[in-house]
């Protein structure tokens, strides 16, 4: 590949990107808007995050991805936990989703060292 070339479209990407910055869906996100969801989306969302805080403590800390999935999938329990998510996060609505599903998974399964 030509060096101008890609110094070029280097230089034309970060002037677009000044121009025109990309706007963060998570930025100003917070309960009061997840709560305006429908149910059936909210669910999603917080299995998707439960199941992703496992995915990457299967690697880092196997016995608390383990709690996590005995805790969320275990006995066909998902439904009253997202339940239980719902009613959380919906108490804490100035605050992002992500972080009230983080702090409901560190209080079943203890701290994230």
């Amino acid at each position: 590949m030509n060096s101008i070339a890609g110094w070029c479209g280097a230089i034309a990407l970060g002037v677009l990107t000044v121009f025109h910055p990309q706007v963060s869906v998570a930025e100003g996100f917070s309960g009061a808007e997840f709560s305006n969801w429908e149910t059936g989306a909210q669910d999603s969302y917080i299995q998707t995050s439960v199941t992703m805080a496992g995915v990457v403590l299967a690697q880092l800390q196997p016995v608390k991805a383990q709690c996590i999935n005995d805790w969320y999938f275990a006995d066909n329990q998902s439904s009253a936990r997202n339940n239980f998510i719902r009613e959380t996060i919906a108490s804490y609505q100035d605050y992002h989703p992500s972080g009230v599903i983080l702090a409901i998974v560190t209080e079943e399964c203890g701290a994230l060292n």
